[in-house]
């Protein structure tokens, strides 16, 4: 998704695109990956943009409920955030640094529809993270 796509897309349900808003989509459109609420703030800061940690806050909390953005927990890393994704992924997640590493391939589905017609749910959705440490982190001394 691109900044145009995310600014468009809260201009039709009717939000006003403040500064802040539209910063965080900025920084959002220009991550690889998964960034934190500081992260933004922080690259905001650094590109001489006046905006408080509470209204990043505000935006991402907007942009999740418009399942724009998506939110996850990283354990050690805190919550993150990136641009919802229309492809199916699972991450292994590092415990020391917070980095996450996607993998796309999902054997799960067999597993759901036995779960289904065991339990009686109708499943819409399921994630699948394992939480370890990366090379980096399994390569540093212990303190």
């Amino acid at each position: 998704m691109d900044y145009d796509k995310l600014t468009g897309a809260m201009r039709r349900k009717g939000f006003r695109l403040t500064s802040a808003r539209t910063q965080v989509c900025l920084v959002l459109c220009e991550a690889d990956g998964y960034l934190g609420a500081y992260e933004i703030y922080n690259s905001l800061k650094a590109r001489g943009v006046n905006v408080g940690v509470a209204s990043v806050y505000r935006a991402l909390s907007l942009l999740c409920e418009m399942n724009l953005v998506q939110q996850e927990e990283f354990g050690a890393g805190g919550e993150k955030f990136r641009l919802a994704q229309n492809t199916h992924t699972h991450q292994l997640i590092c415990s020391g640094c917070g980095a996450a590493t996607e993998f796309g391939e999902c054997s799960m589905h067999n597993l759901a529809r036995s779960l289904e017609n065991s339990s009686g749910f109708k499943i819409h959705a399921h994630w699948l993270r394992f939480f370890g440490l990366c090379p980096n982190c399994q390569n540093k001394p212990a303190n």
